[in-house]
């Protein structure tokens, strides 16, 4: 993995289709986004353009799982969160990615089931 400028993320981007939204949000704002990609450090989301989202704490529920991550970007109706890495944070941002990964890729991913019947036939 290059850890040169032009690479500053520990963890590998994975492209998602747009079909998954998600309430973020704390005590004073709630909306709706959704997820352009996502890693295991965090993510991209499409928003409305809201003004100053820089060095909030959001809560991100998706299907009623939650974590909570820092806005560390916002620009032209996006926005970048870091979800954190320590305590239960840690433990509810990789259940989260997890639940999204496997509802967007579920149909695509190869199951032990699936190889079975394909060697069988």
């Amino acid at each position: 993995m290059n850890t040169g400028p032009q690479n500053r993320r520990n963890h590998v981007r994975i492209n998602l289709t747009g079909r998954t939204t998600v309430e973020i949000g704390n005590q004073a704002l709630r909306i709706s986004g959704t997820l352009l990609d996502i890693s295991l450090g965090g993510a991209r989301l499409k928003v409305d353009d809201v003004a100053e989202w820089s060095a909030r704490q959001v809560a991100v529920i998706v299907d009623g799982l939650k974590t909570i991550a820092d806005v560390v970007w916002s620009r032209a109706g996006e926005i970048g969160l870091r979800f954190r890495t320590s305590g239960k944070d840690a433990s509810t941002a990789v259940d989260l990615f997890e639940h999204i990964i496997l509802g967007e890729y579920r149909d695509q991913a190869p199951t032990a089931r699936a190889w079975q019947a394909a060697s069988v036939g």
